[in-house]
């Protein structure tokens, strides 16, 4: 298991970044699997960085655990606003481009590329848990 701890920056994305895709390259995630991960895991970051803290500073957590050949689970957690993105209905993607609302095309987006996606809030803190396990080819 690994574990970091940083300021809620936009400066410091790409170490946070950097740091997720580190521990799936160590997994042994194939590099369009690692892609997957990096997509689905910066919207949340990204959502963290610019919404969780309004009136403050803050810092956002990152763990990443091996499932010994099997996949990665990687867990966010901010201390920010109250925001479960489960809650959030599903785009209509079928819908013509001028009715659709805006917003939302992330989180689905997050949903369909990890095998699971999970959040608590509990003490203070939004737990973000993302799940992809190595398939094999």
């Amino acid at each position: 298991m690994e574990k970091l701890l940083l300021p809620a920056k936009l400066e410091n994305l790409e170490l946070l970044m950097s740091f997720i895709k580190n521990s799936a390259e160590k997994q042994g995630f194939s590099l369009k699997n690692i892609n997957e991960i990096q997509i689905a895991t910066e919207e949340p970051i990204v959502n963290i960085i610019s919404y969780a803290y309004p009136d403050k500073n803050g810092n956002i957590e990152i763990t990443c655990s091996g499932r010994k050949g099997k996949g990665l689970v990687i867990e966010i957690v901010d201390w920010g606003v109250p925001f479960d993105p489960m809650s959030m209905p599903e785009p209509d993607i079928d819908a013509p481009m001028d009715d659709r609302k805006i917003g939302g095309l992330g989180i689905y987006i997050m949903r369909k590329l990890m095998d699971e996606v999970n959040y608590e809030r509990m003490e203070n803190q939004n737990i973000l848990t993302l799940v992809k396990y190595l398939h094999s080819a």
